[in-house]
């Protein structure tokens, strides 16, 4: 396994459930980019994979290593905007969108970085052909695709883009366990039944975006009456807000429950 010599800093949610395996699969993709590996990570939603690479971006910024990021990846655009972030000191202001891709891939050639592209959707020929002028050491580039249906599957095979594909580890069950107990103990709720934990952990798939997002939902008034929790309404609205990226109550208040 590859090693980098400055440790990538966890957030603390992700470190309480998995630390040791999570250190090690950021210190693999963190050295394999910054090597100029073109990578996709790849994984259900509310996994953790726009949380581990926010990780691994803190990490480049503490060694000094130039690097962008895109919230949203639909085009080329969006991948030139990443590598424009990385080297903020080119002088690109004027230029169309030719010469700016041009100029951004000169001063990356000289001073080697990485792009972290989160939420990728398509892949189009032009990121393609961008990407391919940036191997060879120029830049490293690790593209996240969300994976939740046969369909997605399908459309990330389609894509062809020639770059390693690596499944994000999910976290086991005991973990997820211990880090919903702790959290419950930590927060002064009312303590959730064995049966309701094991339910909540078999819905959460591995996925420690889910548990967290549900951990945030517990304490909300809205989910509890007389301490007994609404187990199936705050785990429909947790998967809700994972697909949608939204917070809040939504279920309860459209059925007008308060």
């Amino acid at each position: 396994m590859l090693e980098i010599a400055v440790p990538v800093t966890i957030p603390q949610e992700i470190t309480a459930a998995n630390s040791r395996d999570i250190r090690a699969f950021c210190a693999e993709l963190g050295a394999r980019l910054r090597a100029g590996s073109h990578l996709i990570l790849y994984g259900p939603r509310g996994a953790g994979k726009s949380t581990l690479l926010r990780a691994i971006g803190i990490h480049y910024e503490a060694s000094g290593t130039p690097y962008g990021f895109a919230p949203q990846t639909s085009g080329l655009p969006d991948i030139v905007a990443a590598l424009a972030e990385a080297y903020p000191g080119a002088d690109v202001v004027g230029l169309n969108k030719r010469a700016t891709g041009v100029r951004l891939r000169l001063v990356a050639d000289r001073a080697p970085g990485v792009l972290l592209l989160d939420h990728a959707t398509m892949v189009t020929t032009a990121m393609l052909g961008y990407l391919r002028r940036l191997r060879g050491g120029i830049a490293g580039a690790l593209l996240v695709v969300d994976i939740d249906s046969p369909h997605e599957q399908d459309r990330l095979r389609s894509w062809h883009v020639g770059a390693l594909s690596i499944r994000v580890p999910l976290v086991p069950n005991r973990r997820l366990h211990q880090l919903l107990s702790a959290a419950t103990q930590a927060s002064g709720l009312p303590k959730i039944e064995p049966r309701t934990a094991q339910y909540i952990v078999r819905l959460a798939r591995g996925r420690i975006g889910w548990v967290t997002e549900l951990i945030h939902r517990l304490q909300m008034p809205e989910y509890w009456r007389d301490d007994r929790l609404h187990l199936a309404v705050i785990c429909m609205d947790t998967e809700i807000a994972i697909r949608e990226s939204r917070r809040g109550p939504r279920t309860l208040r459209r059925r007008g429950k308060a």
